[in-house]
This record gives structure tokens, sequence and C-alpha cells, in this order.
């Protein structure tokens, strides 16, 4: 069985599913299989995924026989998972050469932590970088801050897949901002980290399945709520980011994007 197990999902992402495999295949850490969740796309993505597949066995490929969204793709690729560590990865990231070997060594150094994610490189869809995502490394600064904003990047996760299973993976309710529910689970159960390295490139353009539409950020107030409500995190500190939030709803997405590249 390998070490670890990246979790890639995908629709219709020709653009750069290209540069998303690249980046993994020259990994130095290279005791992990990929597992890929073909969501039904309808462009040459299913052309590519085999042509990689017929060059690297580590490579195993499921298609979905209808579309049915990433959080979907995602539970359902968890099953297919055979690796202690699963590696999130999203089609239009690139992953340092050295991601899997830094957070596998952090894990195994760290047995009590159940999630660890890093720092990440902001980059264009031309792959310049314009900003970069830093987050408090410890557990309690994390939790301290994750109901102001998700203190992770999704693409950077890395967890120990028989703890996320037992709290139930992913919710299929959360279409978007799947990854801010789970680890609001996560963190009120198990210990929580980020590796102070930038282990991601995370691309933040106009087809990004990353960029926060109307309709993420109101999944992602739902997923506030929830953590007040039935995970424990403090009920005033929620409500008053809530409202924060609702209000930030209002604010036009120009000025979001800034936001986002700080």
């Amino acid at each position: 069985m390998p070490k670890i197990s990246v979790l890639l999902c995908v629709y219709n992402g020709d653009d750069y599913v290209r540069g998303a495999l690249d980046s993994i295949l020259s990994q130095t850490y290279s005791d992990f299989e990929c597992v890929i969740i073909d969501d039904a796309s309808s462009d040459t993505t299913p052309h590519i995924l085999r042509e990689y597949a017929s060059k690297d066995n580590r490579i195993h490929i499921h298609t979905n026989d209808k579309n049915m969204g990433l959080t979907a793709s995602l539970q359902d690729g968890l099953s297919y998972c055979n690796g202690k560590y699963i590696a999130r990865m999203d089609v239009d990231d690139i992953a340092r050469r050295d991601r899997f070997e830094k957070q596998y060594a952090f894990m195994e150094e760290h047995p009590d932590v159940a999630l660890c994610g890093s720092f990440a490189t902001v980059i264009d869809e031309k792959e310049s970088t314009i900003g970069k995502k830093i987050f408090p490394t410890s557990s309690v600064d994390i939790k301290k801050r994750l109901l102001f904003n998700n203190q992770f990047v999704h693409s950077t996760l890395f967890f120990i897949k028989e703890k996320i299973v037992d709290i139930g993976g992913y919710d299929v309710f959360f279409k978007k901002s799947q990854d801010y529910d789970l680890v609001f689970r996560v963190g009120s159960v198990y210990t929580v980290a980020n590796i102070p390295e930038y282990l991601v490139s995370w691309r933040l353009g106009s087809r990004s399945i990353s960029w926060q539409s109307r309709g993420q950020e109101m999944y992602a107030l739902r997923a506030r709520w929830n953590a007040i409500t039935r995970y424990g995190y403090p009920k005033i500190n929620g409500i008053y980011h809530i409202v924060v939030r609702a209000i930030w709803l209002c604010v036009p997405l120009s000025l979001k994007r800034k936001r986002y590249v700080r």
C-alpha cells in the first residue's frame, strides 16, 4: 500500500490538468498513488488523463457517469484512497516538488496532528506570482481565527484518512466551502497545523474553483453557523463573524479580489 493517496477531482480541466499532474508526478517523495475523479468531463480532459495513466501506474482514474459536483466526487474519492494519508490537490494548482516529502515528514513527527496545510503562493492564469497566503501554524491559533475565515488552502490539505472518515468525510450538503466545513469538524476533535512553507501555488483566476462566489460565501456562513451550534466553537465570536461576513456579501467583486491576493 502506498503511504500517500493524492486525491484530485477534475471537471473540464484541460487548461491546467497537465501542470497539476506534472507537479504531482515530479515529487521528491514517490511512494504515493494519484486517485483522480473525472466528474464526467466533456472536453479533452479524459484523453489527457488516459495519456498520463498509460505512462505512470500510480495514476488511477475513476469516471463519474454524470456530473456530481466537487463535494460528492471528493466524498466518493475517499473510498478509493488506499494510503494512510491523503493529500488534496486541485486541478488548477501546482505543488512544490518537495510538498509530499515535507508534509509526510511533519505528520510522522507529529502523530497528534490529524490534518495539516501550508502557506501558499497565489498565482494568476499565466502562473505569475500575485500574492501570498500566510496562516497561523499552531492548532490553538488556527482555531482562534477559523471563525473569521478559513485558515487553510484546500489544495494544501494533507490528512490522516482514517480520522477524516471517522468524522464523516466531506459533507455533501456543502456544494461549495466543503473544505471550510471539513476543517471546522476536524478542528473540533483533533489537532490541526500549518507548515510555514509555500508548498503549493494556488491559482486565482476567472474559472478557479477556489475563487469565492456569492454562493460559496453563503455556504461559508452555514459552515460558521454549524461550528457554533454543533461543534463547540465560541457563540458570541461566531455570531459576530457571521454578521460581518454577511455584510461582506455586499462588497463588489473587484474589491474582494484585492483582498484575496494580499
